[in-house]
């Protein structure tokens, strides 16, 4: 598998513990229930996305792309349908991760990852 992938990887695995301990809408039961969640959104994110970006394009336009967080939030209510022992409260504390965790994301990977 490509570098990239893994990056990603251990970017969002880090980046959802980090959520779990200062978002409490979001938890987890185990240190694997991470990773599989990691993974989990990562197909989501690659698969399933892109379909809702496109059917919602004149709702990312109009709200000047804040509707994406909608979308991430939405994606994360998938996860955690699919995943067992990933927990989220309300799709509102899913919209709200979403932030936060796009937030996280780019934290580390400007801070650790760098310019390739």
């Amino acid at each position: 598998m490509k570098k990239g992938f893994w990056v990603n990887f251990i970017v969002t695995s880090i980046s959802f513990y980090l959520l779990s301990l200062f978002f409490k809408g979001i938890s987890f039961d185990s240190t694997l229930s991470i990773l599989l969640t990691s993974l989990i959104f990562g197909l989501v994110n690659a698969l399933i996305r892109p379909i809702f970006v496109i059917l919602s394009l004149p709702f990312i336009f109009l709200t000047l792309g804040f509707f994406m967080f909608i979308i991430n939030g939405f994606m994360l209510l998938i996860v955690s349908f699919v995943v067992p022992g990933f927990h989220v409260s309300s799709f509102w504390d899913a919209v709200f991760a979403s932030l936060i965790l796009s937030f996280i994301s780019v934290l580390i990977k400007g801070v650790f990852v760098g310019k390739n």
